[in-house]
């Protein structure tokens, strides 16, 4: 049987990565005798910029995280010729001549419409519509797609590709808020977790990349991953310093402590567990620092872009281990300030709870495993 996975992977974001990663090998523990691999397919070209910055250290450590994310995807992604398609109709007839009897659509948001050619009216080619194959959505997330701004062609369009899935995995409540408008009470529509959440960490990666860059981090460290636009930080950073905080960063800034420019996906998952918390933007670090016991707190760049009635798949993430709101500092463009980083994280501190953490991170491991045995009857 060939089993294909519909998934984002390729770009330079360690957990868009790993989700995929992490997928494919679930899938293949299900499928241990069949042909299964990632659909080497993308509807946009990936984002593949390096930092901007003018230190020629900085340049050379970018150079060789592009290398390592290409050797990942080679090596652990097993994809190495894959398409660039824009043209919806296009893209289906390429993932249709490849004959699979399964496709798994998930992690990440794909089912978003975000990325669309400028003028289309429709949905994205990762919504499958009448593809021909048992199809399987897991874990998915729509990100930001708001039933009510729809074009009636694509609530249409939306509503006959959904109801072709014969299981629907989702992985936040704006999702499972979409496809209840879409299908109504589908007893299809299942709350599943990320595929991270299945990932055993390796730490010997991370142990061999501290070792060779010659970095020791500190107690009393931040990781800090950020946008080169947020000047808010200037002043977060100045009282960490205050309270004798290292700063890590993947990114050279001059506020930075420690500048982490060229680790791999493999080799960041690790470094969660080395740092006291995380402050972030990203979903994934907080499912990365949640699996290393370590707190997050997480911000969004812009509610127009992320939340949907009020819910994001940061907010979910945060709810389903208890740790919201304490562990969250709100929008960059609300009308009120981001909370205080130093005050929200001596909250932080005071719910988080490792074992209570253990619990939801078993669980969510299980309900993912179990969604994904289901998906072969």
């Amino acid at each position: 049987m060939r089993v294909g996975l519909l998934t984002y992977y390729g770009d330079l974001n360690c957990g868009t990565n790993l989700q995929a990663y992490a997928t494919l090998l679930a899938l293949r523990k299900v499928y241990p005798d069949d042909d299964v691999e990632i659909i080497p397919f993308h509807g946009f070209r990936a984002r593949m910029m390096p930092y901007k910055t003018f230190s020629p250290v900085n340049i050379y450590h970018d150079i060789i995280r592009f290398k390592k994310y290409a050797d990942f995807k080679r090596n652990q992604l097993h994809v190495t010729h894959d398409h660039v398609i824009t043209d919806v109709a296009k893209a289906l007839d390429f993932i249709a001549s490849r004959k699979y009897d399964i496709i798994y659509v998930g992690a990440d948001t794909l089912l978003e419409l975000d990325r669309l050619p400028k003028g289309y009216n429709g949905i994205s080619a990762y919504w499958l519509k009448d593809v021909r194959a048992k199809k399987i959505l897991i874990a998915a997330s729509s990100k930001n797609v708001d039933f009510d701004q729809l074009s009636e062609r694509q609530k249409e369009d939306l509503k006959i590709a959904a109801n072709q899935f014969s299981h629907i995995g989702l992985r936040d409540k704006a999702t499972l808020n979409l496809f209840e408008r879409l299908l109504g009470n589908d007893n299809r529509i299942k709350y599943v977790p990320d595929p991270t959440f299945t990932f055993d960490i390796d730490y010997s990666y991370v142990e061999r990349y501290l070792a060779k860059r010659n970095v020791r981090i500190p107690h009393k460290s931040v990781f800090i991953q950020f946008f080169g636009s947020d000047i808010w930080l200037n002043d977060v950073v100045e009282k960490l310093k205050k309270e004798n905080y290292t700063i890590v960063t993947s990114r050279g800034v001059s506020w930075s402590d420690i500048t982490l420019i060229d680790m791999s996906p493999l080799e960041q998952v690790g470094l969660y567990k080395y740092v006291d918390f995380v402050i972030t933007h990203r979903f994934h670090d907080g499912v990365f620092s949640l699996k290393n016991h370590t707190p997050v707190l997480i911000y969004i760049k812009s509610a127009n872009e992320m939340i949907v009635n009020s819910e994001s798949k940061h907010i979910s993430l945060l709810k389903d281990f208890g740790i919201y709101p304490q562990a969250y500092l709100g929008t960059c463009d609300s009308n009120e300030c981001l909370n205080d980083v130093w005050s929200s994280y001596g909250n932080l501190k005071e719910v988080f709870d490792n074992s209570q953490i253990d619990e939801v991170l078993l669980k969510n491991r299980t309900a993912y495993l179990d969604f994904l045995e289901a998906t072969k009857k």
